[in-house]
């Protein structure tokens, strides 16, 4: 891909969370000022999910790679470029990124990062170090201080947040409604038995699920908006003799009966009203599922 001349970005952007809206909005604004065209180069998969052997060790990411570009292209920017994270591209120095990549591919005149902003080989490379490699080319170097916020905001704190239950914080900190989306397929059907028809989703591996719980829910089904609401659980199923070894994603979309399997659906997490509870039968299910209702139906 050829680019004309750039104002460009880069980062992971997980969450793309209102640290990185602070950074993307001063790419904006100078591609905007000198009439150039803005681009965020994001990589793909994740560093972490490259470079580290352990499974231990292997990250749960705020967003699916679809989620992002979405959430990126609504932040005003021109272009979004995915680079392939792989053990080539880990082994490239500072240099030859900022030389072969942000001027060579990009075209940039401009890079706009934040003042703790690591790249290349081993993330040696250092906002510090940007002069020396720029000096010799017209690439200006722009670092926005991101340490003005009240709070430290960053992608492990929201994660953070949400495994902790604290969906409000996580909220905040996103800057918009923490999101899951995946392929709806087919569960056990005990919810229709009780007048709660759940669609259970298919969550990609890697993605995020906050704690444990009921959650008030806007829902979008395929490429439409977020026409309806609902009660979405995580966890595992509540009333089988033998409790499921993973959790499950499943929600009763109120006012809702149309078949939607294999069809893609997103989740937008409003409110967290409970937390995951196991329940001798059905019955006492559906008691607990009718007041989770009215509760959802009162915000």
């Amino acid at each position: 891909m050829n680019f004309d001349r750039t104002v460009v970005t880069v980062g992971s952007f997980d969450g793309v969370h209102c640290g990185h809206r602070v950074l993307i909005r001063r790419v904006v604004d100078i591609a905007t000022q000198n009439r150039l065209k803005s681009v965020i180069l994001t990589l793909w998969p994740h560093p972490r999910l490259t470079l580290n052997d352990a499974a231990s060790d292997t990250p749960l990411l705020l967003n699916t790679l679809d989620e992002r570009i979405a959430l990126l292209k609504q932040t005003g920017i021109d272009d979004v470029m995915i680079m392939p994270f792989d053990e080539d591209f880990a082994q490239m120095s500072a240099s030859g990124f900022v030389k072969e990549i942000v001027i060579g591919k990009l075209n940039a005149q401009y890079l706009v990062v934040g003042q703790d902003h690591h790249f290349g080989k081993g993330r040696n490379g250092s906002v510090q170090q940007l002069p020396e490699i720029v000096a010799h080319s017209d690439l200006r170097v722009e670092v926005v201080d991101l340490k003005s916020f009240d709070r430290k905001i960053s992608s492990s704190a929201i994660r953070k947040a949400l495994q902790n239950g604290d969906l409000t914080q996580a909220n905040k900190m996103l800057g918009y409604e923490y999101i899951i989306s995946g392929k709806v397929i087919t569960g056990n059907s005990i919810g229709r038995t009780i007048g709660f028809p759940t669609a259970n989703i298919e969550i990609p591996k890697n993605k995020l699920l906050p704690k444990e719980g009921v959650y008030r829910v806007k829902i979008k089904v395929g490429s439409g908006g977020f026409d309806h609401v609902g009660m979405m659980h995580i966890g595992k199923r509540t009333v089988l003799k033998q409790e499921d070894v993973a959790a499950h994603v499943e929600v009763n979309i109120f006012d809702f009966d149309r078949q939607i399997y294999d069809e893609e659906i997103t989740l937008m997490l409003t409110d967290r009203i409970r937390d995951h509870r196991r329940f001798e039968n059905v019955e006492l299910l559906a008691e607990q599922l009718h007041r989770d209702k009215q509760t959802i139906i009162s915000l």
